[in-house]
């Protein structure tokens, strides 16, 4: 069984989705959407109507699905795996904790920093200087948390790794692209300690072979202003 996902490589939902797909050896093919860039939008949203024309959106034989959450777990139990932990509820449990916390707290939390200095899309996050420091002074306070939490941590959730380890240390690479800077890094061993251990993981590798990873966050300054 194949199944079409749509998004697009750059985008850090849809890397979720194709790790996984890697992992379980479940046959992936890949239709480009940029919403951002209004590739492929409108079609989208008449596919999927209740994506709004956001992604990654999922397409196979009898099944559409939208939200990267539940396309994760789809593709977890598509086939015998351990990436939703030992076959436990407690476990499978921990990791869907996992995945919402990552998916509607740290990617929002960090994206309101790094989102409006994105430069040349069509359809940009608007800009506003105060919301950004803001975003940015939040974004940081919570990584620290996370920070604390995973001291001695090798992998969330078991013994081994689960789509908790996936979508954190992929929406952790979206800071690192843009305003997780050297620095940050050096100060954060726990956290880049995981995250190094994912993007070395053959699943994660043959989908990403190297992270872009930024010497010093970009600067807050409208990328838009003439």
């Amino acid at each position: 069984m194949a199944y079409t996902i749509y998004g697009y490589e750059g985008n850090p939902r849809t890397r979720i989705l194709r790790i996984i797909a890697h992992s379980q050896d479940i046959k992936i093919n890949l239709s480009e959407v940029v919403p951002r860039q209004n590739l492929n939008r409108d079609a989208l949203i008449q596919k999927f109507p209740r994506s709004r024309g956001k992604i990654p959106a999922l397409e196979g034989d009898n099944i559409k699905l939208t939200e990267v959450p539940a396309i994760a777990y789809f593709l977890a139990k598509a086939k015998a795996g351990s990436l939703l932990g030992d076959g436990s509820l407690e476990q499978e449990a921990e990791v869907l904790s996992w995945v919402n916390w990552a998916n509607q707290e740290m990617l929002v939390i960090m994206s309101k920093w790094f989102l409006p200095l994105i430069p040349g899309l069509a359809r940009p996050a608007p800009y506003d200087k105060a919301a950004i420091e803001a975003g940015k002074v939040a974004t940081l306070a919570f990584l620290d948390q996370h920070e604390a939490a995973m001291k001695d941590k090798e992998f969330l959730v078991g013994n081994g790794f689960t789509l908790a380890d996936i979508f954190v240390a992929i929406y952790i690479s979206r800071g690192l692209e843009w305003i997780l800077g050297a620095e940050w890094r050096q100060q954060h061993p726990a956290t880049m300690k995981h995250f190094c251990k994912v993007a070395d993981w053959e699943h994660c590798k043959a989908i990403v072979p190297v992270f872009k990873q930024v010497d010093v966050e970009v600067p807050n300054v409208n990328p838009y202003a003439a």
